[in-house]
């Protein structure tokens, strides 16, 4: 036993020295490098723990042209396409003024407004532009969904109307056969109950389009007690 232990312990202190020898050679043989020096420590740093004001007329900064990628091709504009195009879609645009029948349109302008703009009360004109968003205040109509152009009546044209009268002004009500049904225009409270009711209403005949169509129906609402 005491053979063998005395083989471990030479062995090891064998290869403690030779491992001892290896690290100071390689000490002893290493080449004496330079300092790493660190570049940049006498510049500013570039942000600063505190908030610094800029002075931009200070600041000579210059806009460098763009760099284009290698496949984009530039192209120079043709002004000679353009105004033909230009050309082309002022033509088109006039054309499509000149199929408009001036006579129609102004006939269909008078039968919309109704009314000229300074014979309607202002209260009117507020009415109708917070019922329809395409209100025209000058030629009191606006765009229905269907694309139609109509005349926006309120209750306040009512006291135009009967304004307008010679005499003894009241407001009449006539049916689709052309009978009068009575002084139902002459109730405020019916206008407006009217207009709620049918979006078609117009308070000058008391009438209202039906959704099926046809001819414009009377209004008669049927006051319930």
């Amino acid at each position: 036993m005491k053979p063998l232990i005395k083989l471990l312990s030479t062995s090891a202190l064998a290869a403690g020295m030779v491992i001892g020898g290896v690290v100071l050679t390689s000490a002893a043989l290493a080449p004496e490098e330079a300092p790493h020096n660190f570049t940049g420590l006498d510049i500013r740093d570039l942000w600063t723990m505190e908030p610094v004001r800029i002075d931009r007329s200070a600041q000579n900064l210059e806009r460098l042209p763009p760099r284009y990628a290698s496949h984009v091709v530039m192209v120079e504009p043709d002004v000679g396409a353009s105004d033909q195009s230009v050309q082309a879609a002022t033509a088109e645009q006039g054309s499509e003024v000149g199929d408009i029948d001036t006579l129609v349109t102004a006939a269909i302008d008078e039968a919309t407004s109704g009314f000229g703009a300074d014979t309607l009360p202002p209260e009117h004109f507020s009415w109708c532009e917070a019922r329809y968003r395409s209100y025209d205040p000058v030629r009191n109509a606006y765009r229905s969904f269907s694309g139609d152009i109509r005349a926006c009546d309120s209750p306040y044209q009512v006291e135009v109307m009967a304004e307008l009268e010679e005499g003894n002004a009241r407001v009449m009500t006539v049916s689709a056969d052309g009978s009068n049904s009575g002084a139902g225009m002459e109730d405020e409270g019916h206008v407006m109950a009217c207009m709620e009711r049918y979006r078609s209403y117009r308070p000058s005949d008391n009438t209202y389009q039906p959704y099926g169509g046809g001819p414009r129906q009377p209004c008669q609402l049927v006051a319930s007690f």
